[in-house]
């Protein structure tokens, strides 16, 4: 028997049937792709989207999905013009006015570009803290085969 969340989300293969299989065997690789992305958190799983590039080559996925900006680091003259309207909304209890405000442009996490505690900073995923150092996240791994060859002496001593 199904609980509520497993009628609503997809929690593992064996409800979605035989329908990969006969995806694979139909030659639907679409259908394929999307069943096998519904199921992997893995980039490399998902479908491709075929996307205009702009002249250095990039995708603008924020264009082409018509995305808001990205949320605010440091506070910008609007955000001074806003808070006012927030605070109002929070006195008088508007709850779903306040989240659609936040959800149109989401509050900066500091008044000026000085540096963030710690406590807050700590707490940032690695993506942010990287945009807000000002710096590319790298994708890749570092690689250092000195530390894979003492794993695979821990794991021989074990066994």
């Amino acid at each position: 028997m199904l609980t509520d969340i497993q009628n609503t989300l997809l929690v593992n293969d064996s409800q979605l049937g035989d329908r990969l299989n006969t995806a694979v065997s139909e030659g639907r690789r679409s259908d394929f792709g999307l069943l096998l992305a519904l199921l992997s958190d893995d980039a490399r799983d998902l479908p491709r989207i075929e996307a205009t590039k702009d002249e250095q080559g990039q995708v603008n996925w924020r264009q082409f999905f018509d995305l808001p900006q990205a949320s605010p680091l440091y506070a910008e003259e609007q955000d001074s013009i806003r808070a006012p309207q927030l605070s109002a909304l929070a006195t008088d209890l508007q709850q779903d006015s306040m989240r659609l405000m936040l959800a149109m442009r989401a509050e900066p996490l500091r008044v000026s570009p000085d540096v963030l505690p710690y406590e807050v900073s700590s707490n940032l995923s690695p993506r942010t803290q990287a945009r807000f150092n000002g710096e590319q996240l790298n994708s890749t791994l570092p690689q250092d085969p000195s530390r894979m060859l003492s794993i695979i002496e821990s794991v021989r001593a074990m066994a």
